[in-house]
């Protein structure tokens, strides 16, 4: 079997007429397409505000033109991800602020390419989940559009207060607790849905999952 980077150096012309769209990493760009060979009408980044600039070139340097979307409002790339999983240390150290926070292509197209700035918003299944950054984000600028249906429970943005709840040694004993206690009302009332929990930190990740140990026994 040719490996695929091969085969497309082999007949660059006829990939390019089978397939005249090609949607790839830009890394993998780089890998399976040689310089050269492959040139394209419009190169287009998705998530642009993830995309290291060094990463992008590649892609550039094979397009006529470039379209470059992305939110500048995300968070740009990190050093974070790029650390090893093995190093404890790391991993468990909830104090990110070593971690270096980098340009993307986004932040340095903008500096000088022509920008615009899109106004709709429609991917939320309720208005509730995108309200909030809409005001203390965006201004108020994204243009949504309210649910179908009428507020319910178990729909959009529900806070829940845990009172005496006390960030300490890097967790917080009574959220972990309370985070259980409402996986078990989820799964009592709807056992059909499945369920989602998400810490912020990887010590109250292990937290909640020793209350959930804790919980089946």
């Amino acid at each position: 079997v040719m490996p695929v980077r091969k085969l497309f150096q082999n007949i660059p012309e006829l990939v390019q007429k089978i397939k005249p769209c090609f949607m790839m990493s830009p890394l993998s760009v780089s890998y399976f397409l040689e310089a050269g060979k492959f040139e394209f009408d419009m190169v287009i980044f998705d998530e642009a505000s993830q995309i290291f600039p060094q990463d992008a070139i590649g892609a550039i340097f094979r397009g006529k033109q470039v379209v470059i979307v992305g939110d500048t409002k995300q968070m740009p790339p990190s050093s974070f991800f790029n650390k090893s999983n093995s190093n404890e240390e790391d991993y468990d150290n909830d104090d990110y602020s070593d971690d270096i926070m980098l340009d993307s292509i986004l932040d340095e197209a903008s500096v000088n390419l022509p920008s615009c700035y899109l106004l709709w918003h429609y991917r939320s299944k309720h208005e509730d989940l995108i309200a909030f950054s809409n005001k203390e984000i965006y201004g108020n600028k994204l243009i949504t559009f309210p649910s179908c249906r009428p507020r319910e429970n178990n729909m959009g943005v529900e806070y829940i207060h845990v009172k005496n709840g006390i960030y300490h040694n890097n967790v917080n004993a009574l959220e972990a607790k309370r985070c259980v206690s409402l996986m078990k009302i989820h799964f009592d009332t709807t056992p059909e849905r499945s369920l989602g929990i998400i810490a912020f930190s990887a010590r109250q990740q292990e937290k909640i999952e020793d209350e959930i140990q804790i919980f089946r026994h």
